[in-house]
């Protein structure tokens, strides 16, 4: 594919040359589904620069990658917490939230893979989690703790149960992305079993 032809930016429009940037990073992550394509030659061929003048915004590749992971983790988040606004009881708050999920995974696959199987992505390695990272699962948390309290849900320990939740959602995401023949459940019907069934929620809320 050929790069655009950039016109060079007026002083002052750097800001504007890092957003091209990175959208230009993150166009090569969708059309190709892997991380291996973001390369600072097929990021600088795509946005229409000379390679070089990527350093002037970005230290290294990586640095990009960190910038377009911290964005998508930014609209996951997004996404998540403006469904379950949209909810009535904690208990409709946290599966809406789910539901939030499972849909932000398959409408944006590749971003959805660059946000939990990169190394180091939320263990930190030898830097802090950045707290961007973590929020989507701390408000799942903050609501099965709410139900807890309301006496809606037997769980005893809303980190732990949450953190199964999680793993549930993870692996139906994933697989049902690498398996779209096998003959799947309803989503809705695995939303309920994953969601209600771990939170030990009951009975199940109306909306």
């Amino acid at each position: 594919m050929k790069g655009l032809v950039r016109e060079r930016n007026r002083r002052g429009e750097g800001t504007r040359l890092r957003a091209e940037i990175l959208a230009g990073a993150a166009q090569l992550l969708e059309d190709s589904g892997s991380e291996e394509a973001v390369t600072l030659r097929a990021i600088a061929r795509q946005v229409g620069i000379s390679a070089p003048s990527i350093y002037s915004h970005f230290p290294d590749r990586e640095a990009i990658v960190d910038a377009i992971v911290d964005g998508a983790f930014g609209d996951f988040n997004a996404a998540i917490a403006e469904a379950a606004c949209g909810a009535a009881s904690p208990a409709a708050q946290l599966r809406a939230g789910c539901a939030a999920y499972l849909k932000f995974a398959a409408e944006r696959p590749s971003q959805y893979r660059l946000l939990f199987e990169r190394k180091d992505l939320l263990d930190g390695g030898s830097r802090p989690v950045p707290e961007m990272r973590t929020e989507s699962f701390r408000l799942m948390v903050d609501r099965l703790q709410d139900c807890i309290d309301a006496g809606t849900s037997a769980s005893d320990d809303a980190h732990r149960d949450c953190a199964a939740i999680w793993a549930a959602l993870h692996g139906f995401a994933t697989l049902h992305g690498l398996l779209p023949g096998f003959p799947w459940p309803d989503t809705e019907a695995m939303l309920d079993r994953i969601v209600y069934g771990l939170a030990q929620i009951s009975p199940r809320p109306v909306d």
